[in-house]
This record gives C-alpha cells, sequence and structure tokens, in this order.
C-alpha cells in the first residue's frame, strides 16, 4: 500500500505538527510492505526527492514566500501532485488548513481514503487576522466534509466535530519517546549556560498565546537568581506583539535570548539542562514541545488548560491558573524555594505508558489499513 502524507512542511521537523507527523512515520512498521510519501516545502538542502528510510520517500515541493501564500501554494501543488502523480492508495492530511485541497484530492481521485487528523484550531491563536480566522472555519468544515476518518490530538475536538458532521472522528494523542537522546551540541556552553542552573522557555513562534509576557511579568515579582532561556522564533504574524516582546526580552536582566528555530538537538540538548521549563501557553492542542519537555526528564511549570491537564493529570502541583502571571509568579518561587520532588519522575513515567509512540503509531496503522486494505488483505 502507497500511503501519502500531506499537511507537515519539514523533515526533520522544527516543530508542531510536523513532529508528529515524523514521530508517527519513525514508528510504523518498516516491513510489512507499506511505503509512505511524505510532501516537504522544498528548501536549496532538500532540492529533490530522496528515500529517508527504506519505507519513507520525502517528495519537496516548491511554495512561495509570502506570509500567507506559502502555506496555500505548498498545499495546492502537494495536492495536485499527489493526485495526478504519486496516486496512491491513502492520503493522511494533517493540519485542518489542508481542508480545501482535501477536496482536489476528492475530485480527482474519488475512490481514494483520507485520513485528516486535527492538531488544534488554528482560528483561536492571536496571530490571525479576522479574514485569516474566517478562511480557517471555512478550510475546517472543508477538511470534516472531505475526509473518511478524523483523528484529533485534543480530546475537547471529538465533540465538537461529532456535533456538526457525521464523520466518524477519533481522539488520538501525540506521544513522547521515553529514552530520548540528550545529544550534545556544544550550545548551552556556547551561551555560558550551566547545566542545571538556568530556567528555559521555549516555542516555535511568539504569538501572544505563547504566554510569555506572563512568564515576564512572573520574573518581575520573583526576580529569580538565575538567568531564563528563551528560544523561538520572533517573526511572526503578529509583528507589533513581537516587536514588544522582542524588545522586552533584551531589557530583561540576566535572559538568555536565541531568537530562531532550533534543530531538535539542539532544542533536547538545552531542555535537558534546565533547572525548570515554563509553559505558559494559553491555548495548545495537545503539545509536542511539553510532551518532549517532560521525556528529557526535565520539571515543567505549566498552565492549567484542559490540553496541558490531559499530559500531566489534573492533580499535578506545578500547574498554575492560565493567563494569571501573579499565580503563575506564586508557583514559580515555590518551586525555587522547594525543589520539584518526585512529580519529575512520575510524570515522566505516566507518559512513557499512556502516550507511547508505537502504540500510537499503530492506531493510524489500523485506519490505514481498514480503509485502503492491501490487495492480499481485501475480502473474497
Amino acid at each position: 500500500m502507497n500511503i501519502a502524507i500531506l499537511g507537515s512542511k519539514s523533515l526533520p521537523a522544527f516543530a508542531g505538527a510536523d513532529r508528529v507527523a515524523e514521530n508517527i512515520l519513525r514508528h510504523l512498521p518498516t516491513d510489512d510492505g507499506n511505503q509512505y510519501h511524505i510532501y516537504v516545502v522544498r528548501t536549496p538542502a532538500q532540492p529533490r526527492a530522496f528515500d529517508h528510510a527504506p519505507n519513507l520517500r520525502v517528495i519537496p515541493i516548491r511554495a512561495m514566500t509570502g506570509k500567507h501564500s506559502r502555506a496555500t501554494t505548498f498545499f495546492l501543488f502537494s495536492a495536485l501532485h499527489c493526485a495526478l502523480c504519486l496516486r496512491p492508495d491513502l492520503a493522511h492530511a494533517h493540519d485542518s488548513a489542508f481542508g480545501p485541497f482535501a477536496w482536489i484530492l476528492r475530485l480527482l481521485r474519488p475512490r481514494m481514503p483520507i485520513v485528516g487528523t486535527f492538531h488544534g484550531n488554528p482560528y483561536e491563536r492571536a496571530k490571525w487576522s479576522r479574514f485569516a480566522k474566517w478562511f480557517l472555519r471555512v478550510s475546517e468544515a472543508a477538511f470534516i466534509h472531505a475526509s473518511h476518518q478524523l483523528t484529533t490530538v485534543a480530546r475537547a475536538k471529538v465533540a465538537d466535530v461529532q456535533a456538526r458532521s457525521q464523520v466518524p472522528i477519533e481522539f488520538i494523542p501525540n506521544g513522547v519517546n521515553p529514552n530520548s537522546d540528550i545529544p550534545s551540541t556544544g550550545l548551552a556552553q556556547q551561551h555560558g549556560l550551566i547545566p542545571g542552573q538556568y530556567l528555559m522557555f521555549a516555542a516555535g513562534r511568539m504569538d501572544p498565546t505563547k504566554g510569555l509576557h506572563h512568564l515576564l511579568d512572573a520574573l518581575d515579582t520573583v526576580k529569580p537568581d538565575l538567568p531564563l532561556l528563551v528560544v523561538g522564533g520572533f517573526e511572526g504574524h503578529n509583528q507589533d506583539y513581537s516587536k514588544q516582546l522582542l524588545a522586552r526580552c533584551n531589557a530583561t536582566p540576566r535572559l538568555v535570548l536565541l531568537p530562531r528555530l532550533l534543530t531538535q538537538p539542539e532544542l533536547f540538548e538545552l531542555v535537558a539542562g534546565a533547572k525548570l521549563f515554563v509553559f505558559p501557553s494559553e491555548i495548545e492542542a495537545m503539545s509536542m514541545m511539553l510532551l518532549e519537555v517532560i521525556s528529557c526528564g526535565v520539571p515543567v511549570l505549566a498552565s492549567d488548560i484542559a490540553e496541558n491537564t490531559e499530559v500531566t493529570g489534573p492533580d499535578y502541583p506545578w500547574l498554575f491558573r492560565n493567563a494569571d502571571a501573579a499565580h503563575l509568579a506564586e508557583q514559580l518561587a515555590r518551586f525555587l524555594r522547594d525543589g520539584p520532588g518526585p512529580e519529575t519522575v512520575a510524570l515522566r513515567e505516566r507518559c512513557a505508558r499512556d502516550f507511547n509512540w508505537t502504540v500510537i503509531a499503530e492506531r493510524y496503522l489500523a485506519h490505514f489499513k481498514r480503509l485502503a486494505p492491501s490487495p492480499k488483505e481485501t475480502p473474497l
């Protein structure tokens, strides 16, 4: 069976849904005869198709570089190539923004089943304009009705979709690798960071819902005797917020700033060396950043949104009220005074048990086999 993976933009992945797609592929069987083809944005480093693994081919696709046109052109050209050139047995589309382009697949390949995976509600992000949020809602509706099977990494999405559609949807969480390798890239030493002697925050893009401003407000109150490492891109859609936040970071004493996306080895090295990772997001689906921090065995102080407590459990002691900088400061001060206790080890064990990538990949594979069985599996 040939299976196309669409909606993800990079491999190796840098953030979010791309990491989910990468980990699913990494944990699928390599000896069952299935071949996977993942579409990524073409770059100078990846100018043409290549084999990433024995059962995985990467297909780079050209995309424009504009703020809105990059994703649109990438999705359009990926869908056309998939339908007209690759012609797979099944397509797995990540990201509900792919919705209109899933209908290209339905029109050009009407017998090909589509599995669609939600990675959150992008129209809730503050970075989008009113028109963009409207378009993302339209895309979501198209995504729901174009797919033959839906999955979501956010449990709350199940009820939301079932109230609007008869398309079946299943909650399949994101996962962790129980024994994450911690590389040595030299990046921490390069920036004078001592393992166990700094706080850390990271996000792919610094939009307001990531909550860095809440953490900076809390630091103004607590004034910890530790540097804060901030990692992530400041070139997001909300330029006014990004500029103000960047200026505030530069003016904050003892703040180490890395204003760019890191490779996974660089990120994991920095995460593993942190005394505490602070995760103040106001909106998430099921965050890969949160799961990866936990898999590195690092204490995490997180907002109490439902998607975070799905991971930590509601009784985890290092939660703070969402968007409440004063409570964040209180919890941060308590952590620095009392230490993490046994909760970090317990949380890592919980995630290794409940969010195992191998089990998760098997659940996706079951949908693939049910919707597009290989010839030898087709009932007589």
